[in-house]
């Protein structure tokens, strides 16, 4: 990894940090409300996993965020670890983007819940998401 100025790794952190806790929000709100649904589709349980996996990969985001601003402050008491700022900037790019896709993709599954053509329509505006996100993000994936 190239070395990164740490004003550029400390306003990725600031953005990333809320993105990440509203749609970890989102993606926990999202997997309460369909364990609560009874239903014994295959689409729940993908539901259900990929919205888990949303909500913690971007608590995950959010928690390493909120480390490298500490880290990287200008008045950190001890020397900052450049091993350890890799391993947060990765957590927080990894946990972000996966969680960011497996909210879309759980946003995808969710017609399925009500009949094929919903589940069409909904998994085409995920997929169209997807490649999006993936073409406009400059850290890719």
């Amino acid at each position: 990894m190239n070395e990164l100025d740490p004003g550029y790794i400390i306003a990725v952190a600031e953005q990333l940090s809320f993105v990440s806790a509203f749609l970890g929000g989102i993606s926990a709100t999202i997997l309460v409300t369909i364990v609560v649904f009874s239903s014994e589709k295959s689409s729940v349980k993908w539901i259900i996993s990929t919205s888990a996996l949303a909500a913690c990969s971007l608590l995950i985001a959010v928690v390493a965020s909120w480390r490298l601003l500490i880290m990287l402050h200008p008045e950190f008491p001890m020397p900052v670890d450049q091993g350890m700022v890799k391993i947060l900037w990765a957590g927080l790019l990894i946990g972000y983007s996966l969680g960011f896709l497996s909210l879309i993709s759980s946003i995808g599954l969710s017609g399925w819940i009500r009949s094929k053509r919903d589940g069409i329509i909904t998994t085409s505006i995920a997929i169209i998401a997807i490649i999006f996100f993936v073409l406009a993000t400059p850290y890719g994936i």
